[in-house]
């Protein structure tokens, strides 16, 4: 059986793409006003940047040249826009709207942007609502001819920029055959210059499953100068610099999900890097740091005992004295909370605490408006600060440059002594991280110092745990205090571990090397800490920095090898520095990056349905086979029916918090997670043994598979179904039988369905398989549980 149906000719492409439908575009047009807006971004945006070269009515019409939209969709508004480029550079776009409406309720929109100086299309997105399309399983088109699609509809929509575009093949290489019709394949293509891609510039598209053009973005600049007279070096004298150059990391990560006790697992940490194609130097490095040592080499005190019991004015009373906080600011609240660990059972009190200072409009009126805010948390039992941060709001003094008046060692200086009277239990296991060297422009802008420390513990850092401080470089005062570090027990001295060589090439092996232009001077220019940097930068928590231009306006891209990740459809994974073994960042379980291959499957009748079990790790592999003929357990049944169900997004996981369903299928077993997830699901019933170990037979599979579709109160009316099997009268649960034979989930032998035959893990991949086409046919869109 084909998992994918194939779209063989760009036939069906342009079928899908160029549909009879009627179009709805200058009918629908309204003659109301057009509303004109600029990007709510910081500073003054220049008015001509609205000055269309494209009027309204051309760019209604490049807009039906560009899609056809089903007639029951309704012209809903349409606008000019300042949308922010490159650079800080803005383009007046015009952005139309329809939707598809049924007398009050909505099932549709579609968003078009065209480019008011050229008519370009810059976007695209169409969103489908209504209940009465079902996305089929499996997907109709499948990547290739997803592929074919996403190029017809460029050839449409941008036909001149198709010889300088070059796909992408990154997102394919991590693709995995999916377990739901509602998926949507992401085509890239890069800006190609001279046969290299530069990614900063190109296109994306989306593709369903059905085979439609979803979304569309596009995203060009002309004033980039390429470097096309350096020579690069090799791809493989690359590599070997990627591998000299790479530095590791040892850190202690802590997988917050896993099955039973907390604990934390040593691992090598990488941080990826650019090399200059032209030098094999690190393409803009980060600002190097130097290598301290711990504020103290022991202890300056003893751990606290949570024995105090801070009254409201006691905890005040440590903030205001603490930080010196002058009667001005006015206490706003004191709330008190308290947090017990599932875990360990330990209970966290806290006093949580904020002050107003409020000020005097300057002006006539003279009234009160919003002032300088304070926050701060306390822990009531230690004593210990936990957050304090100071609020200054907005003045038209903030966008003078800063003269700083306290320097940066006398910063340090100062935070140290006062890190070392807050926390003096943790001054041996603290190491300072600060960022030494800042650009006179990055200066003139930093009001604080930022100074962090990080928790190390025998050479170890603990991941996430730190200290952070902010001293006011006008005023020496501290603005800003952040204290994470847990109670977690961490080895004394540090395991034995993999050689970082070993690990180097074990990290290396996840990534492809791809000679790629970047633009220059894109890097970090500091004003944080390197490491909160990092770490924002990977959760997308701060937006891509204008690239630098010069005076004409242009931008110079460079030649730069980089390392493409080859997990980019992946849950977070960590390197198990003392096994070498991949794990789960979320659970801590052992995991496979590679594409699972057995040796047992290859001629066998379930083969397709069997690989896409295994693609998921949804069934377990031994000595490279997976034993398909195998009888299944029937905790290894429930692990694959609750993943096939969850349609592979993300990890299922359940804390020490949650009590075991069943006696037999405690907090350690492997299948708790997935047991636990079935019992909430409703699949099975609460009882107080689930046998684990035993073997599956046909009819408990076929009442699981019926409860999964959500029949199973349909499937108590026995009457209403063919009860004409031969062994009728062996069934307990004739109405299950009788659904999943129906629907040809499940199949009779001579006319009977066999109940207490065991069912093998071909069997139960191919019913799963079944199962998914039809949950597609007959229900609505999943819902997904984590």
């Amino acid at each position: 059986m084909k998992l994918l149906k194939q779209a063989s000719t760009m036939v069906l492409a342009s079928t899908l793409l160029l549909t009879a439908a009627p179009a709805v575009w200058a009918a629908d047009f309204g003659p109301g006003p057009v509303a004109v807006s600029t990007s709510a971004f910081p500073g003054q945006v220049d008015a001509s940047v609205l000055d269309a070269k494209i009027t309204k009515e051309q760019a209604i019409e490049r807009a039906k040249t560009y899609i056809t939209l089903p007639a029951d969709y309704s012209f809903q508004s349409i606008g000019l826009n300042a949308y922010y480029g490159m650079n800080g550079k803005s383009v007046p776009t015009w952005n139309i709207s329809y939707v598809k409406k049924v007398k009050d309720r909505y099932y549709g929109s579609a968003n078009i942007a065209i480019n008011g100086l050229d008519g370009t299309l810059v976007s695209y997105s169409m969103n489908d609502n209504d209940p009465d399309h079902k996305l089929s399983y499996p997907p109709k088109v499948d990547y290739q001819a997803a592929k074919e699609l996403a190029a017809a509809f460029v050839a449409k929509v941008n036909p001149s920029k198709q010889k300088e575009l070059l796909y992408n093949d990154t997102a394919e290489k991590a693709f995995r055959t999916p377990l739901d019709g509602n998926y949507q394949y992401g085509i890239r293509y890069d800006r190609s210059v001279g046969g290299i891609p530069y990614a900063g510039n190109g296109l994306n598209v989306s593709v369903n499953g059905d085979g439609q053009i979803t979304n569309y973005n596009y995203n060009w600049d002309d004033n980039i100068v390429f470097d096309q007279t350096s020579t690069p070096i090799s791809k493989e004298k690359a590599a070997q610099l990627f591998h000299d150059k790479l530095d590791l990391s040892l850190q202690y990560q802590i997988p917050y999900n896993t099955r039973g006790k907390k604990l934390p697992i040593i691992s090598y940490f990488m941080n990826s890097f650019d090399l200059d194609a032209t030098t094999g130097e690190v393409s803009n490095p980060f600002p190097q740091q130097a290598v301290n040592k711990p504020l103290t080499d022991k202890p300056l005190g003893d751990k606290p005992t949570a024995s105090l019991n801070l009254t409201k004015e006691e905890a005040v009373k440590k903030i205001t004295t603490t930080f010196n906080l002058s009667s001005e600011y006015k206490l706003q609240e004191a709330n008190y909370s308290e947090t017990k660990d599932p875990e360990t059972g330990e209970t966290t009190s806290t006093w949580n605490m904020s002050w107003n200072k409020p000020v005097t409009d300057s002006s006539a009126n003279s009234k009160m408006v919003l002032g300088s805010n304070v926050w701060a948390n306390v822990n009531s039992k230690t004593g210990e600060i936990t957050n304090f941060n100071f609020y200054v709001p907005y003045t038209p003094d903030n966008d003078k440059p800063v003269v700083g008046k306290i320097s940066l060692d006398d910063a340090i200086s100062k935070s140290n002594n006062f890190v070392k009277a807050q926390l003096p239990a943790s001054t041996d296991q603290l190491v300072l991280s600060v960022q030494k060297d800042y650009p006179e422009d990055v200066l003139k802008q930093m009001r604080v110092w930022e100074i962090s420390y990080k928790r190390v513990i025998d050479g170890v850092a603990a991941n996430n745990e730190e200290v952070r401080v902010s001293i006011d470089r006008v005023t020496g005062e501290i603005t800003n205090y952040y204290a994470n570090l847990s109670s977690v027990a961490y080895p004394a001295t540090k395991p034995a571990v993999i050689s970082v060589d070993k690990a180097k090439d074990l990290w290396l092996a996840q990534y492809d090397i791809r000679l790629n232009y970047v633009a220059e001077n894109d890097g970090y220019m500091g004003g944080l800490p390197i490491e909160k940097y990092k770490v924002m930068m990977a959760a997308g928590e701060l937006p891509m920095s204008p690239v630098a231009a010069n005076k004409d306006g242009q931008v110079k891209a460079k030649l730069v090898y980089s390392l493409i990740s080859k997990n980019s459809n992946r849950e977070a994974f960590l390197l198990d520095a003392e096994s070498g073994q991949w794990r789960s960042a979320q659970s801590g379980d052992a995991i496979s990056l590679e594409k699972i291959t057995v040796s047992d499957i290859d001629n066998h009748w379930a083969r397709n349905e069997l690989q896409l079990m295994l693609d998921y790790q949804a069934l377990d592999v031994t000595d490279g086979k997976v034993n398909p003929d195998q009888t299944i357990k029937r905790g290894e049944l429930v692990k694959m029916l609750v993943i096939a169900m969850n349609g592979g997004n993300g990890g299922i996981y359940y804390g020490a918090e949650r009590k075991a369903s069943f006696a037999d299928v405690s907090n350690s077993s492997p299948y708790f997670a997935y047991v636990e997830n079935a019992v909430d699901r409703g699949l099975i019933d609460v009882g107080s043994e689930f046998n684990p170990e035993a073997k599956m037979d046909r009819e408990a599979m076929a009442q699981l598979i019926v409860k999964a579709l959500g029949y199973q109160n349909l499937a108590k009316y026995d009457g209403v179904f063919n009860n004409q099997f031969a062994d009728a009268g062996k069934l307990a649960h004739l109405g299950d039988a009788a659904i999943v034979v129906g629907l040809n989930i499940m199949s009779l032998t001579d006319g009977a369905f066999a109940p207490q035959a065991e069912v093998t893990k071909a069997q139960a991949a191919s019913a799963f398989f079944r199962f998914l086409q039809r949950r597609a046919e007959l229900q609505d869109q999943p819902r997904y549980y984590y």
